[in-house]
């Protein structure tokens, strides 16, 4: 009888730490997801965690305590991304404003260049195009880009306050993301337990190199992107180089974003045919070394996924959560197959004992 109520205690015991584990879980969620900011700074802050918690972890098993190695590990790195920052600021900051004023020349361009289709090939009514063309454009650009080119000022501060949050939450993660991992896991019932931990580590890892390695290949794509267009002497070769190792990061669709503003500023430009077939051989160029080298070499076999897998995921992270969406698509698809995988495996060993 006293066994019988121990077990019954135990199994009320399990009911209330999963309840709980995944009230906490759903809390965090819930909170990040309906704060734009918090999203991306959020996000911003496990890139971080995931880059520098071997650094700290390093540094902890030769007796230095936890805190102080994530100090001198925030610290070196701060001192080296100044001193990066106040290399490439100065022509970003320059490109930047040059883009700016010259946008309407774009504009007026695109415009013609449209105008001039619809002469050569006669596919669009004429009608169409009796409209401000400037105001379509507008209305296409994303919140960010608009905010870019017509209200700087309001960017730059969304940017930095952004930008300012993401180390401040990952300074506590990586310090305490022992302690606030162990919490959680005393939350999950004693039957599950030895899946769940087994989960978390293949997740945790997984996630760490799946960060480093795409973060590895959009530098050397940015890079090399850079150096190319420096070569031919195309303008804005250091803004475009960075949007291309941004968009990098979004599997298959990525390069192919990541070329089209270098591309149409050459079309519309109308300089000679012989620039844009260099514009498109720097990119073309870029993404042959990634495929050939980098991803074979950094990227592989991290994250195991069906081209088709990675194609839905994309869009579907788009529908819900836009850009952010694309960018965590795959990351959040190699963690539903862990878990899934994990869980299906974990089942089928308890039915055959």
């Amino acid at each position: 009888m006293r066994m019988t109520r121990r077990a019954k205690q135990l199994r009320w015991l399990n009911r209330i730490k999963l309840i709980s584990f995944l009230g906490v879980l759903a809390a965090v969620l819930f909170l990040i997801l309906n704060v734009n900011n918090l999203l991306v700074s959020s996000l911003l802050a496990f890139v971080i965690s995931y880059l520098l918690g071997p650094y700290v972890n390093y540094l902890e098993r030769l007796g230095i305590s936890r805190l102080i190695a994530v100090t001198i590990t925030f610290v070196a790195v701060s001192t080296l991304l100044g001193i990066a920052v106040s290399a490439i600021l100065p022509p970003i900051a320059s490109q930047l404003g040059l883009l700016k004023s010259e946008f309407p020349k774009y504009v007026q361009g695109l415009t013609q260049l449209m105008a001039d289709t619809e002469e050569r090939f006669q596919i669009l009514a004429g009608s169409y195009f009796s409209i401000d063309l400037s105001e379509h454009v507008e209305s296409a650009l994303s919140p960010w880009t608009k905010a870019l080119f017509f209200d700087f000022p309001s960017f730059i501060t969304k940017s930095v306050t952004t930008l300012l949050l993401a180390p401040f939450i990952a300074f506590f993660m990586i310090k305490d993301g022992k302690v606030i991992s162990r919490n959680l896991l005393n939350l999950v019932p004693n039957s599950i337990f030895e899946t769940t931990l087994s989960l978390y580590h293949q997740i945790n890892d997984q996630m760490g190199h799946f960060v480093r390695a795409r973060l590895l290949e959009a530098m050397i794509v940015g890079c090399l992107t850079w150096v190319g267009l420096f070569i031919i002497g195309f303008p804005y070769a250091t803004i475009l180089a960075l949007f291309a190792a941004l968009t990098n990061l979004i599997p298959y669709v990525g390069p192919i974003i990541g070329a089209i503003p270098a591309i149409s500023i050459s079309i519309i430009n109308g300089d000679s045919s012989f620039e844009l077939f260099l514009v498109c051989s720097v990119y073309f160029t870029a993404q042959l070394i990634d495929a050939a080298f980098i991803i074979p070499l950094v990227v592989a076999k991290i994250v195991d996924l069906h081209p088709i897998t990675v194609i839905v995921a994309i869009i579907a992270g788009a529908q819900v959560l836009g850009v952010v969406g694309m960018l965590i698509s795959i990351p959040v698809a190699s963690i539903i197959k862990v878990t899934v995988s994990t869980v299906y495996r974990h089942l089928t060993d308890y039915r055959s004992i």
